[in-house]
């Protein structure tokens, strides 16, 4: 009798501990899980947005004639970069919006007016924000 009551007992033991790990154990590995998912997940938007280039800085413009040679710091992670023109007092490029491995592009053939440059870098995360933007002649 005695033997029953402690192989009884020792199951009822073993029972409680089961389930008490497998409850606390559920719990724990769960809630830190989905904490570290949620964690990896919302770190994966800003790996992604850390991924893209930095924003171009210090363009410049020297001017001869009917050219305009634009120059720009290099960003490291740029796989190319997109030079925009336009009008002055027009938010569109409406004379050059093309792209460029370098960090320097000339644009020939430029009339006398008021124009407008900014540039962005691009890479396989996405683009940059544009650059500040400068005016010339």
């Amino acid at each position: 009798m005695t033997r029953i009551l402690c192989a009884a007992a020792a199951l009822v033991a073993a029972l409680s501990v089961g389930c008490s790990s497998g409850e606390g154990g559920a719990a724990t590995p769960t809630g830190p899980t989905a904490t570290s998912t949620t964690s990896t997940g919302g770190g994966g938007s800003p790996t992604t947005q850390s991924c893209k280039p930095a924003t171009p800085g210090n363009l410049r413009v020297s001017t001869t004639d009917s050219r305009r040679v634009f120059t720009w710091d290099t960003v490291s992670n740029a796989q190319d970069y997109f030079i925009q023109i336009g009008n002055a007092g027009s938010d569109s490029p409406d004379h050059i919006n093309t792209n460029t491995s370098q960090t320097t592009y000339t644009w020939a053939g430029a009339q006398p007016a008021n124009y407008w440059a900014r540039v962005y870098a691009r890479n396989s995360c996405g683009s940059s924000a544009n650059s500040e933007q400068i005016s010339f002649h």
